[in-house]
């Protein structure tokens, strides 16, 4: 199992996680765990102190994984029930996503988010499944200050017939829109259109949002460059 440890030069575990350590999993004074810092790095770790408060450790073997030269970002509109959106990036960061965008369009269910809380749920799932890269949370509640310039390719999913029928991400940054569950307004879809936006028809059905997330990031990821 692999844990949280944000800074390396810091080697004190969050107390969410020294208490997993010393009180589940009853590690002593001398035992070993592994830690990542979310930021690429990964190191195995003797305990030098087992106290659920100051849980010091002392690193040693420390690795450093590559990030690849593709990245795959997803850009969501939340829906009004959280727990369908603790759901997706709980399941995208196990597949691998490399961060979130979460922003309010015109139809927008939701005008406002935790992102404490959805930083936690990616935080959990990257030490469940042994990555060591933490997908970054953003929250854009103005549609005027969205990203644009950040990505060199964006992807918006579309239920036209003359859209794409494949997601295939190249190196760079990669970004998928995910529309709200009543889609985008004409004047967000003409302001996509600027960005040169490549449309992509997921499924003939209409998925709901977390769906499409889900299903949009797995494909990219299996056709990715």
């Amino acid at each position: 199992m692999l844990f949280y440890l944000p800074d390396f030069n810091k080697p004190v575990l969050p107390e969410t996680d020294a208490l997993h350590v010393v009180k589940v999993l009853r590690k002593k004074k001398g035992d070993f765990i592994r830690v990542s810092d979310g930021k690429g790095r990964k190191a195995r770790a003797r305990i030098e102190s087992a106290d659920i408060r100051n849980c010091l450790l002392q690193l040693s073997e420390a690795e450093f994984e590559e990030k690849s030269e593709t990245e795959i970002w997803l850009a969501v509109a939340p829906t009004k029930q959280m727990e369908r959106m603790e759901w997706m990036v709980e399941k995208c960061t196990e597949i691998g996503v490399d961060g979130f965008v979460f922003f309010q369009a015109t139809r927008s269910e939701r005008n406002s988010l935790k992102l404490e809380r959805l930083q936690k749920v990616a935080i959990s799932a990257m030490k469940q499944s042994g990555q060591v890269w933490l997908p970054s949370v953003f929250w854009y509640p103005d549609w005027k200050q969205f990203p644009w310039q950040e990505f060199q390719t964006i992807f918006v999913a579309d239920l036209e017939e003359n859209a794409e029928d494949q997601l295939i991400a190249g190196p760079g940054k990669n970004l998928i829109m995910i529309g709200p569950e009543g889609d985008f307004s004409p004047d967000e879809y003409a302001e996509i259109r600027q960005h040169q936006a490549r449309r992509v028809r997921l499924l003939p059905q209409i998925l709901r949002t977390e769906t499409a997330a889900l299903f949009a990031l797995c494909q990219a990821q299996t056709l990715r460059k």
